[in-house]
């Protein structure tokens, strides 16, 4: 129980910040485009607490309908109202109608706000002020939700372009933006926490690295490589520790390799190509390696070296999962695809022996994932939202009707949920079995 719990609470906020960040990035680029945001929710309902802010003017009307109001002198600074508002050229948003919202019994016959009705604006807040014959309307929310696996942003029409300041009522380019702005803060993201992790004291334990054994048939031995053999660099980069030698090789994927190494205090150039090992998904030379001379050493860098450090880092970063991705593919290997519970057991497993860096690490992984996923071309998926932008820019402007593209996007949400829960099986399974998704 308490390695479950360890598991859950090293996911449960690393989850939450990754998906914030990429709804950070809808909500910027939808209010930089004029997009009325209605909210902006960290974590999902129920609703724990909300802040409304923002300064809408709404014009009222002779013909303004009033709903628990007496009519516009009954508007106070402070009530809580919904208001449905239509735009005007040269007005602004005006209001049809405007309900004083209240706690309601459950055998009361509902309010009809937000019913569905073309060109009309659904915003509910806080009345700021009231002048004459408008009032000013604080209808943005920014919530706090109960469950603390994500977060949302609510647009206003995101398929009616009728309504106004809507993300349907923008071009296809600007939709494009809004819709893509998640997956890349998700993207831009490891740039930060490379940043923050390479000026953080590190102490990391460095020496000769020698080959122990070398085994018969691999890249390796082809190669000529010999038990006693000090690797000194890798396609000119400097070997001192494992990880250096396992980085460079899976940097190249099915390249060539060529390594300098130590032989009998002479240096050697051998260049070999690695191979791919489908059970641990690694590109490997088929040695086995000792650790000699070893020593501790501290590093961290200024903010000013950290920075390109971390866009290095993050290149390398795309180019393994596509040296990883492709050696899989050419071999016939089946990825192993990991749900909430996998992706828990393992956040929790490198967070326990890597600390607060490990932690980080995790969320640079899952965060490139994220970026990846979201962008692909699946219904419900942004990338799969982006792909009807573009089928209605290439039919010139004719949109697929909003129910049958909503229809699609229920089924690629059943589909996706009924992976999860599939892949979810096998991690239970795996569990308990004690197999451990890192291999161990």
């Amino acid at each position: 129980m308490e390695t479950f719990l360890f598991a859950v609470g090293t996911l449960a906020p690393l989850l939450l910040i990754l998906v914030v960040v990429h709804e950070l990035g809808h909500f910027a680029t939808a209010r930089a485009i004029g997009v009325k945001v209605l909210e902006f929710g960290v974590g999902f309902p129920p609703r724990v607490f909300g802040v409304y802010t923002g300064r809408t003017q709404v014009l009222l009307h002779t013909r303004t309908r009033f709903i628990g109001l007496e009519g516009p002198q009954s508007l106070r600074p402070g009530q809580r109202v919904k208001v449905a508002s239509i735009h005007e050229e040269d007005l602004g948003l005006v209001a049809v109608e405007v309900e004083l919202h209240r706690q309601r019994d459950e055998d009361e016959e509902p309010s009809h706000f937000n019913r569905p009705v073309d060109h009309l604006l659904w915003h509910e807040g806080k009345v700021r002020s009231v002048s004459g014959g408008s009032f000013e309307l604080a209808d943005m929310l920014y919530s706090v939700n109960l469950i603390p696996l994500g977060g949302f942003v609510k647009l206003a029409g995101e398929n009616n372009p009728t309504v106004p300041q809507s993300l349907a009522s923008k071009s296809p380019a600007a939709r494009i933006m809004v819709l893509s702005a998640g997956a890349l803060m998700n993207a831009l993201l490891p740039l930060l926490i490379f940043t923050i992790m390479f000026m953080l004291p590190q102490e990391e334990e460095v020496g000769r690295l020698a080959v122990a054994e070398v085994l018969d048939g691999s890249p390796a031995a082809q190669a000529g490589l010999r038990p006693g053999d000090i690797f000194v660099a890798a396609n000119g980069q400097a070997i001192e520790s494992r990880v250096d030698l396992t980085r460079e090789i899976n940097l190249n994927g099915g390249s060539e390799v060529t390594l300098l190494v130590e032989r009998e205090r002479s240096l050697q150039t051998v260049t070999l190509t690695p191979a791919f090992n489908t059970r641990s998904s690694q590109w490997q030379v088929g040695v086995a390696v000792d650790l000699t001379e070893t020593r501790v050493v501290s590093r961290s860098r200024a903010l000013w070296d950290a920075i390109p450090a971390s866009v290095t880092a993050t290149w390398d970063l795309l180019v393994l999962l596509k040296q990883t991705v492709g050696g899989m593919i050419s071999h016939g290997a089946a990825p192993q695809l990991s749900g909430p519970v996998g992706i828990a057991q393992m956040t929790g497993e490198i967070s326990r022996d890597g600390g607060f860096i490990g932690w980080l690490t995790v969320g640079i992984l899952l965060s490139v994932n994220l970026a990846i996923i979201n962008i692909l071309p699946f219904p419900m998926l942004d990338g799969g939202r982006i792909v009807f932008v573009v089928i209605e820019w290439l039919r010139r402007g004719k949109r697929i009707p909003a129910e049958k593209e909503n229809l699609v996007h229920l089924v690629g949400l059943v589909i996706l949920v009924g992976g999860i829960a599939a892949i979810t099986v096998n991690d239970v399974s795996r569990i308990i079995e004690g197999v451990s998704i890192l291999g161990g």
